[in-house]
């Protein structure tokens, strides 16, 4: 490359560069879903395709990308955070790591401890720490899982990629909330008698949790939309959710019964964020309600496009999550 050469190039990189800086959150999550209904229709080719872009965000993602690994790049993983913020709100994880320890992912062992030590105790007596210890090089994250299955004549018409959007952030929410439950009621959770009243309920929760700087709290959607309508709704929360007071947020969930409190600033997340690809699977597992049986449906067959998105993360706690609900039995 000659150095005129050179020169245009490292020009056109530069303002690419301060066209991204200045972009807005808004922005960067098109650019986000622009590269997400990119990879639905094209596959393996998307990068081919995509060359066309007029987004500078979109352009320079895929252009540092190797192989699979847009969502691996510093701009790709910025595409992916921002449409994350975008969502946070019907997030259990996004909510809770406004509270907790977010572990930082290239660091192999982690341990934090707080205490004190003042005229309370004698002179030589124990000054406990309390410590919450995590191996980011042996643990094992769960992953959750979502699949977005459309036509691609749906897909390429006037309104499909709204419907894409909408059918896309609730099959991640839906995907990453299931998976915060169920890594948290893996760690002997706490449970209290539940009664009528959703507002009882939640103050039941609450207390039994314990201190905390911050609640995030899965309740069932009925129950939500009666929060919402209270007087001690002081936060302005929505019918599927919100902040119900200050350092309390409320997430709806359609497929539970029972109301979950985690005490969250007593929590450790380890998030490796969130990547989206082509489903490269011929046949998926359909149903036409959540009580039929599942038939295998082929993709290729029936003129579908499929999008995997995935976020694989851990929750280490020094506080139990509290049910109040019927504890099940085994």
């Amino acid at each position: 490359m000659d150095p005129m050469q050179f020169a245009a190039l490292s020009r056109a990189r530069t303002a690419i560069d301060v066209a991204v800086a200045g972009e807005s959150q808004t922005t960067k999550v098109k650019a986000f879903l622009e590269v997400a209904v990119g990879m639905m229709l094209h596959g393996g080719n998307f990068r081919v395709a995509m060359a066309a872009s007029t987004c500078a965000l979109v352009q320079k993602a895929v252009a540092e990308s190797t192989g699979g690994a847009v969502w691996q790049t510093p701009d790709g993983t910025a595409l992916a955070a921002s449409y994350i913020g975008s969502i946070a709100e019907g997030s259990l994880l996004d909510q809770i790591a406004r509270y907790a320890s977010v572990m930082p992912r290239n660091v192999q062992h982690v341990l934090t401890g707080t205490g004190y030590s003042a005229d309370v105790t004698k002179e030589g007596d124990p000054k406990v720490i309390k410590n919450l210890t995590l191996g980011t090089d042996s643990v094992e994250t769960a992953k959750a899982a979502a699949i977005v299955v459309m036509t691609q004549e749906l897909l390429r018409a006037v309104g499909g990629p709204t419907i894409f959007e909408s059918e896309l952030r609730k099959s991640i929410t839906r995907a990453v909330n299931s998976s915060v439950l169920a890594q948290l009621s893996a760690l002997d959770p706490v449970y209290v008698a539940p009664s009528a009243d959703p507002l009882a309920n939640l103050r039941a929760g609450l207390t039994a949790a314990g201190p905390s700087d911050g609640y995030v709290v899965a309740a069932p959607a009925d129950d939500v939309m009666d929060l919402a309508t209270r007087v001690e709704n002081r936060g302005g929360m929505g019918v599927r959710g919100g902040s119900f007071i200050p350092g309390v947020e409320v997430v709806a969930m359609d497929d539970i019964t029972a109301t979950f409190v985690i005490p969250a600033s007593r929590l450790a997340v380890l998030d490796h964020g969130l990547e989206v690809r082509s489903a490269e699977h011929a046949t998926v597992n359909m149903a036409d309600n959540p009580e039929a049986q599942p038939q295998l449906y082929s993709l290729f067959q029936n003129n579908s496009l499929g999008l995997l998105a995935e976020r694989n993360f851990h929750l280490a706690s020094t506080a139990p999550m509290v049910i109040v609900g019927t504890e099940s039995t085994p």
